[in-house]
């Protein structure tokens, strides 16, 4: 173990907070173990919805988006995070911790964890200027591709569920402003996903860090014919589809309450000597 390492409360309430990561239905599907190398994330498969590779996807999506969330909090409690992705057999990523003064950006981003909420409501309003071209350099230094879905290309399809439309024509999404953003990757493998689960974390935490509202979707990507479309409209076929986001500036309602997370006693395995 490092000589500087966080001690048992630290890592606790960092481990606390970055539970409230996004997951695809929320599964949660991930657990960490604490030993003398130091904080490592592993994908729970128990937790998975089915055997599917889009249900692979949404396990590798959820764990990404908790491992920038951890980076995250980590990082406002005062330790620099280099993670090392896929080191071993079935590690997922593995946190080299340093300490280091936070910075203002790590602590608001760290305080937008618990304001985050997956809104399926309609939101109202246009987003601000230059806001999705801040998101689309964010994408990119993560390695992940950032665009917008075509308004006509996707609607609402009940109160809380949301489809793409290609072939048949949606039915448009009356009374809702929301935009809706794509993130993809160059290729599909279990690395690509987990880094775009991470800029899924980094689009959400900005966003409430903003006051705006988000949602994000993977149902709609289920359709293998949707995300074949959909990478062609919108990345000329060279990128793929990962995770659908909803952004707008507001919803219509009082705010959501926190939902419900694993606690750490659950997802954590402490083997410290």
């Amino acid at each position: 173990m490092p000589t500087a390492f966080p001690d048992a409360a630290e890592l606790e309430s960092v481990l606390d907070l970055a539970a409230r990561a996004p997951s695809a239905g929320n599964i949660q599907p991930w657990r960490w173990l604490v030993d003398d190398r130091g904080v490592q994330l592993f994908a729970d498969w128990t937790r998975s919805r089915g055997d599917t590779d889009s249900d692979r996807r949404d396990v590798l999506l959820s764990c990404g988006a908790v491992l920038h969330h951890c980076a995250v909090a980590f990082a406002a409690a005062g330790w620099s995070s280099r993670i090392v992705r896929f080191p071993d057999d079935g590690v997922l990523a593995a946190f080299e911790l340093e300490k280091h003064p936070p910075g203002a950006g790590s602590v608001e981003l760290a305080g937008a964890i618990s304001r985050r909420r997956a809104d399926r409501r309609p939101y109202r309003g246009a987003l601000p200027a230059g806001t999705i071209e801040l998101f689309v350099i964010r994408a990119q230094r993560l390695g992940v591709q950032l665009a917008v879905v075509p308004a006509g290309r996707w609607a609402r399809a009940g109160d809380t569920e949301f489809g793409l439309g290609y072939g048949d024509s949606p039915s448009g999404h009356p009374g809702d402003d929301a935009v809706m953003l794509v993130l993809a990757t160059d290729t599909d493998t279990d690395l690509t996903r987990l880094r775009a689960g991470e800029a899924l974390s980094g689009l959400t935490l900005s966003a409430a860090a903003l006051g705006l509202a988000t949602c994000p979707l993977t149902e709609p990507l289920r359709d293998a014919r949707n995300r074949l479309a959909l990478a062609c409209e919108v990345f000329d076929g060279e990128a793929y589809p990962q995770v659908l986001v909803r952004i707008g500036p507001s919803t219509v309602g009082a705010p959501l309450p926190p939902g419900q997370r694993r606690s750490v006693a659950e997802t954590t395995t402490f083997d410290l000597g």
